[in-house]
Order: structure tokens, then C-alpha cells, then sequence
């Protein structure tokens, strides 16, 4: 005699598989989003730490606020050498007006 159970399983057996597949289908097109955009945060962080670094360089050095931000690695800015230290400074501060 077989059990309602036992004769059900292999059907059961199959619903729980394509419910896995399903879930498993959504997951991989959610990491794929998620790596999308992690991507194009990178770039957009790559864009503005670019454009970082050429309004510093821009601006004379008494000008230049410190932000005291970490480094690309998240570690702390490291010390300036000596040589960029022993620059000479520029003469008093120019007055610049932003319209």
C-alpha cells in the first residue's frame, strides 16, 4: 500500500526545485545590479577624486583647505614630505571673487 505522502514527494520534490531556481535566477540578476552600480559608484568616485585633485593643485598652497580626508585606501593622509614643505611661500593672499 503506498501512502498519499510518499506518492506526492517526487511532485513536491519538483515545486521546491523550481522555487529554488526562481530564487536563485533572482539573486543572480540582484549581484549583477549591485555590481553595476558598484561599479559606476567607483567611477563616479574616481571622477570627483580626479577633479579633487586638480582644483588643489590649482589653488595656492595658503589657499588650499585641508579637508584632513583619508587616502584612497582609507587609511590616513600620509605626512607631506620634506621638499614640498621647504617650498617658498607666496607673497600675501590674494583677494579672488567668485561671481
Amino acid at each position: 500500500m503506498t501512502d498519499q505522502r510518499t506518492s506526492d514527494l517526487p511532485d513536491r520534490m519538483r515545486e521546491r526545485l523550481a522555487g529554488l531556481r526562481r530564487d536563485h535566477d533572482k539573486g543572480q540578476a540582484q549581484l549583477q545590479r549591485l555590481m553595476r552600480e558598484e561599479a559606476a559608484t567607483r567611477d563616479a568616485l574616481l571622477r570627483v577624486g580626479g577633479a579633487i585633485r586638480i582644483l588643489e593643485e590649482l589653488l595656492p598652497e595658503d589657499e588650499t583647505p585641508r579637508t584632513g580626508r583619508a587616502g584612497e585606501d582609507g587609511a590616513a593622509p600620509a605626512a607631506a614630505p620634506a621638499e614640498a614643505n621647504s617650498r617658498p611661500k607666496p607673497g600675501p593672499p590674494r583677494a579672488v571673487h567668485v561671481p
